[in-house]
């Protein structure tokens, strides 16, 4: 089977121990990515700077980086002071970091601006990810003003700017209504710049709201009732290739130690990598077509016949 790049979410990540561990506990489970979330950076920032933090990386084997998510980086009357600092530190990360994407969020209160209204600030963002060499890219929620993946798609290819992109998760797009068929016609192969994995139930569990289930459900890749290698390879088709990010956020994932967490996720999506990579090839055979070798642990000679049997072998000229 091929070899794949993934990409450790931040929330696949988390956890109480040092930054320092985490990431050590990222790179030792075969990741060669991680997102950064905001709150990693405003801690790095503050103590041990972004050059030690790339360091780390470094001694981690990361090479994708990924950065955020910024919320409410359009002009509107709820935006806050917060928010420019949070595009402020990322920029800031981005560039020291080598930061290969920064994520901004679809805009997800009520009512919701318009996104025509969003294209400007958009585009003026993409321009300044790129003048700190990470790409910009879009992440659409169900819960957002740009609820489908395919809407998300038209809006970055609309805005028209070269540096910005769509991530596609799994969960957003199935749970946003997204089918792989629609999937397939109507996101535009050169929007497309990031995709993330994960598996769920075939609804929403009952008593939890969609964002609920996206912070509490999100179960290992395989685990669930998603077509997830007919995922994978639907936006392969799309010209979509490598790092795989990887969200899992269950309880059960947080309860594991971070090492053995992060090397079961690791673990299940490459086995769904590995089936997606499978699709077409020659079935494998249900049983071997060649007798097993003995091993000499349960091997045992043939009971000797008895002499009497011998001496009639010998008499008949048989081999005895």
């Amino acid at each position: 089977m091929q070899e794949h790049d993934l990409l450790a979410t931040s929330w696949t990540w988390a956890g109480t121990e040092p930054i320092g561990e985490r990431i050590d506990a990222v790179g030792a489970a075969g990741f060669a990515g991680l997102s950064l979330s905001l709150g990693d950076l405003h801690e790095v920032r503050a103590t041990i700077g972004f050059a030690a933090l790339r360091r780390m990386l470094d001694g981690a084997g990361i090479v994708w980086v990924q950065l955020g998510p910024l919320e409410r980086w359009w002009t509107c009357s709820n935006h806050t002071t917060d928010q420019d600092a949070d595009r402020g530190v990322v920029l800031e990360a981005a560039a020291t970091l080598s930061a290969w994407q920064v994520v901004a969020r679809a805009d997800v209160t009520l009512p919701g601006v318009s996104p025509s209204a969003m294209v400007d600030d958009w585009n003026e963002l993409a321009g300044q990810a790129a003048k700190v060499g990470a790409q910009l890219v879009l992440e659409p929620e169900p819960w957002s003003n740009l609820p489908t993946v395919e809407r998300a798609s038209r809006f970055v290819t609309a805005a028209g700017h070269p540096n910005g992109g769509l991530l596609v998760d799994v969960m957003h797009a199935l749970r946003g209504g997204s089918t792989l068929a629609s999937i397939r016609e109507g996101v535009a192969p050169a929007s497309l710049a990031a995709v993330e994995l994960s598996d769920g139930l075939l609804h929403t569990p009952a008593g939890m709201t969609l964002a609920e289930e996206a912070r509490e459900a999100r179960h290992l890749p395989g685990a669930g009732a998603w077509d997830v290698p007919g995922f994978v390879r639907t936006v392969r088709d799309l010209g979509f290739d490598e790092p795989w990010g990887v969200e899992v956020r269950t309880a059960a994932h947080r309860a594991m130690p971070i090492g053995d967490a992060l090397r079961t996720a690791a673990a299940a999506t490459r086995a769904v990598l590995d089936a997606a990579d499978a699709f077409g090839t020659p079935a494998v055979p249900a049983m071997p077509t060649t007798p097993a070798p003995t091993s000499a642990v349960d091997f045992e000679p043939p009971a000797a016949p008895p002499p009497s049997d011998r001496r009639r072998d010998a008499d008949s000229g048989a081999p005895a």
